[in-house]
């Protein structure tokens, strides 16, 4: 196919097109009052007419990719109706990542589906029991459903699920983009290969997505194995959109919002932002993207309270997934009328194509933190010919001498404007499609033992591993993983080898969480005189009397019914919004590095106001400044701040990898700092690992303390978790090269590696000590925290196990704290907000601590990371950092038994050591003392004196 065509070549292929359309569908078309099918619509006919072939459509948003797949489909279902050739059953399936998209479609394809006389069905959480019989009972037409309602339907109807299915023709997979190297994504090509092994054949699959980076990712991802077959459909350029664009820069306070004040008076630069918007958007339809769910509510209530003061109708009102249904709904309805002018709020739940019309304008608040994210959100704006109209607000903070360099370099507005080059470049990021998802094949592997009653590992693998979406699992791994199953009561296997699940199997899969691939924290629904205002996250801390704002509205807390799961709210006048939970999204390596040619160019971006371009030049001259532009490293304090303009993954990656050498280091959006270490030092470690070979990802991932990040990593053995995170977390491939270049920018820094060693990893004090006779009495320690930055994040749990110099225990203190912010992975250490709400700050414990650990030598397993906690903590309540002699029983493993992991676990396996209860700190403090024990008495110099 040529890359141009005349307007008439274009229509030609059109009405050839259309031709082949059932005439039914031709009638449905006419009365739609079209003058021609758009290109994308006319390409993909005659592939998905043919059936033989999986398709890929991606094109703009709006440019009707959803009738490009459906006309033909629903043209090839008329047909053989016609014929009487369909069979029984659903007849397509149509897989959507949200709710309010399945909702949108529905009625989008009503009258279509009507017109071939075809019924269509939703099924997803919000349905109700009436529909969900109506489908069982009478399986037909087109079902619109979501993977873990899919993942239901395996489950509970199990051996029934052919039935229900046998004349399945075309499976329509809507976003395909957003599921592509997820654990969501891994499900969902699960799903659609246990749906071909349920009836026996191939069904076409047809993907799309306005924000592929990569077709051939795509393709794959669509069809694994089979991808060279996928028959792609491009976009086509010649229909996009003019573009208006600004983006405005502000200066934040930095404050927060305490209860019962009005937040406009401690955050000027919100209400700064909320008063533009007012003034630029009221009177027409508009969404403005907030990023979270909290800064969705506080925005709306500024919005809100505006509008109060003026004396006028409220247009704004929030939208995101915490709000109750019809909360939504009635957003989106307004949206559609054109007699309402409403600006939605909102997260990225209007980011997809959800059906609410033209939005004469789009509006970001921050970041947007990917190119695909502002490429979906500025694609509900401009279309039927008008220009599209983006608003992008982003606020810095003040600078002074104590400011940090990321802050000085005004990160956020440079990232915002790489973002937004990249994307008029047509630049979107690739996705990580080198994870294990391990968890979802737990999750998997569970769900097909239930659907069938029970399995054998042989017809798992097969189903699952073989010819199915986790082929890249041997067969040796997948035995470890059912045997790690086994092993916590997930699985068992009766006497004929068959495999059911275990007592918490059953739990979990009779769980109504089970059937979504990611964690779905329990909720507690948010009541106001009998309606459901929606929910929130049950770690939320809450207490009655207290204020927060929802639905844009701001509430007082009546009661908690705990049981029930609800809170009762009434109106109030102050509050601030919940902080709901929810994880960030990976900025780009293609990011970080456009932000390094911006630093390092003079052009200033016309789409700039003011305010932003005198920001941009401070982040300019920030950056010439601290010497960027010459060397990737500065010193600021004690300590030497890393920038290798790397995204997140490959900075995780580095950051891994010194710490895997000794050194303390943390990560602060750009910038990677190694805590007390000089400039010297760190060249010198850049070029000391320049000169190694790349480290095997597993190797580097046993480094890690804390590895489990998907739902089901808990059920997962030491060594599948080092592989799993390894493959999801780490991309030693793209940092390896980034450390060889780093080591020569700052070669002029770093001594001769004649006599380098490693930095020690237990102190800032003392050398490690190998000889243990001589270091006694000790006090291993082991703290639970909130999160992996000791400069961010806070201890939530201490425990101290005093030992004698003979190895003996003799004694145990361990207390909850309070760490005066969120616990963190509750479900890693198991501490919730409630559990520390009457806990004592770490200042409150700090005497007694001190007490515990002096005169004794200091020991830990993995020094560097409980050390360094230890050490901020004391820093914050204005304490000088004691001297401590120090033992790292992780070093000591990895000296006794070379090569073999070092984790706690392992270690006290080896060791013949007792642990007790997983992941609390007294349990682990006592484990790492019984290690320490071992070592001492394999000292000679102990066993000497003790004869």
């Amino acid at each position: 196919m040529t890359s141009f065509q005349s307007s008439s070549s274009r229509a030609s292929e059109a009405h050839t097109a259309f031709n082949r359309l059932h005439r039914s569908v031709q009638s449905w078309i006419w009365e739609q009052k079209w003058e021609h099918l758009r290109p994308a619509q006319a390409e993909a006919i005659d592939p998905i007419l043919r059936g033989d072939t999986d398709v890929i459509i991606s094109a703009a948003t709006a440019s009707g990719k959803t009738e490009a797949a459906w006309l033909p489909i629903l043209s090839s279902l008329a047909a053989a109706r016609d014929n009487e050739t369909l069979a029984r059953g659903v007849k397509a399936l149509y897989i959507s990542p949200l709710k309010a998209l399945i909702n949108d479609q529905h009625g989008r394809l009503e009258s279509l589906a009507e017109k071939v006389d075809m019924p269509i069905h939703r099924r997803h959480g919000d349905v109700g029991d009436s529909a969900r019989r109506a489908l069982k009972e009478a399986p037909d037409g087109l079902l619109l459903i979501t993977p873990e309602s899919l993942e239901a339907m395996f489950v509970i109807q199990g051996t029934r699920l052919p039935v229900m299915l046998s004349g399945l023709q075309y499976i329509v997979i809507d976003e395909l983009h957003s599921f592509i190297g997820t654990e969501r994504g891994a499900q969902l090509q699960s799903l659609l290969h246990r749906v071909e092994l349920a009836i026996r054949r191939h069904v076409p699959r047809i993907g799309l997505s306005a924000t592929l980076s990569d077709a051939s990712i795509a393709a794959r991802f669509l069809r694994p194995g089979n991808e060279e077959n996928v028959h792609v459909i491009g976009g086509h350029d010649d229909e996009a959109a003019d573009l208006r664009m600004q983006l405005r820069g502000y200066i934040t306070s930095g404050g927060g919002v305490s209860d019962g004040e009005d937040p406009t008076e401690v955050e000027p630069d919100k209400l700064a932002i909320a008063d533009h918007l007012f003034r630029n958007l009221r009177g027409q339809d508009n969404l403005v993207f907030a990023n979270s769910r909290a800064n969705v509510e506080t925005y709306a209530d500024l919005l809100k309270s505006i509008s109060d003061r003026a004396r006028v109708v409220n247009e704004f009102f929030p939208h995101h997934g915490n709000l109750s249904k019809d909360f939504r709904e009635n957003v989106e309805s307004r949206l559609r009328s054109a007699g309402t002018p409403t600006t939605a709020v909102c997260t990225s739940t209007l980011e997809m194509g959800i059906d609410i019309g033209s939005a004469d304008a789009v509006a970001q608040v921050g970041a947007p933190g990917s190119v695909s994210a502002l490429r979906q959100r500025l694609g509900r704006s401009g279309r039927r010919g008008k220009p599209a109209t983006l608003r992008i607000y982003v606020s810095e903070r003040p600078v002074d001498q104590r400011t940090p360099p990321v802050d000085q370099l005004r990160a956020e507005l440079f990232e915002t404007v790489a973002t937004i080059e990249l994307l008029l470049e047509k630049w979107y990021e690739p996705p990580n499609t080198d994870g294990l998802h391990l968890s979802t094949l737990i999750q998997q592997t569970l769900s097909v033992i239930a659907q069938h009653g029970g399995a054998t590992a042989a017809e798992l693998y097969s189903a699952l591993c073989t010819e199915g979406p986790f082929s890249h699992i041997d067969q040796p791994m997948f035995i470890q993983l059912l045997r790690s199953l086994g092993n916590n009561d997930i699985i068992v296997q009766s006497s004929d080898g068959t495999l059911l699940a275990g007592t918490k199997g059953e739990r979990l899969i009779n769980h109504y969480s089970f059937y979504s691939a990611f964690h779905t924290a329990e909720e507690y629904r948010l009541v106001s005189s009998g309606r459901t205002l929606g929910s929130i996250p049950i770690d939320q801390p809450l207490v009655e009397g207290g204020l927060l704002i929802f639905a844009g509205r701001r509430w007082r807390i009546l009661d908690v019914d705990i049981a029930g799961k609800v809170i009762n709210l009434t109106k109030a006048g102050g509050g601030r919004p919940p902080s709901f939970s929810g994880s960030g999204i990976l900025i780009a390596d293609g990011i970080r590095q456009r932000m390094k040619q911006l630093y390092e160019t003079r052009d200033v971006p016309v789409y700039l106001d003011e305010a932003a371009r005198a920001l941009f030049q401070e982040g300019r001259a920030a950056y010439d400044r601290l010497g960027l532009r010459e060397s990737p490293l500065i010193t600021w304090g004690d300590d030497t701040i890393l920038f290798p303009w790397a995204g997140d993954r490959t900075l995780n990656t580095l950051h891994v990898l010194f710490s895997s050498e000794n050194y303390e280091s943390t990560l602060d959006g750009v910038g990677m700092t190694l805590r007390k270490t000089s400039r010297v030092q760190a060249a010198t470690a850049l070029k000391y690992l320049a000169a190694l070979p790349s480290p095997d990802p597993s190797d580097l991932a046993s480094n890690v303390i804390v590895k489990e990040r998907d739902k089901h990593d808990v059920y997962l053995d030491d060594q599948l978790l080092t592989h799993s995170y390894a493959a999801a977390a780490l991309d030693v491939e793209t940092a390896w090269p980034l450390v060889k270049h780093l080591a020569e920018a700052t070669t002029q820094f770093a001594e001769d590696l004649t006599n380098y060693r490693p930095k020690s990893v237990v102190t800032t004090n003392t050398e490690p000590m190998l000889e243990l006779a001589d270091g006694g009495p000790y006090a291993v320690i082991d703290v639970e925290t909130t999160g992996f930055s000791p400069q961010r994040d806070r201890i939530v749990e201490i425990a101290i196990v005093h030992v004698d110099e003979q190895g003996t225990v003799q004694g145990t203190w361990s207390t909850l704290v309070d760490p005066e912010q969120a616990t963190g992975p509750s479900h890693v250490h198991g501490i919730s907000d409630h559990d520390v709400r009457n806990a004592p700050r770490f200042i409150d414990v700090l005497p007694h601590i001190q007490q515990k650990l002096a005169g004794r030598t200091v020991v830990a397993h993995n020094a560097a990371f409980d050390l360094g906690f230890l050490r901020s903590e004391f820093q914050r309540a204005g304490e000088m950092i004691p001297y401590w002699p120090l033992v790292c029983t992780m070093q000591l493993t990895k000296s006794y038994h070379p090569g073999e992991s070092a984790s706690l676990a392992d270690t006290c396996k080896r060791l013949n050591v007792e642990t007790g209860k997983a992941h609390t700190a007294a349990a682990d403090a006592l484990a790492a003392a019984g290690v320490l024990s071992s070592y001492i008495g394999r000292d000679p110099k102990v066993a000497a004196r003790r004869a």
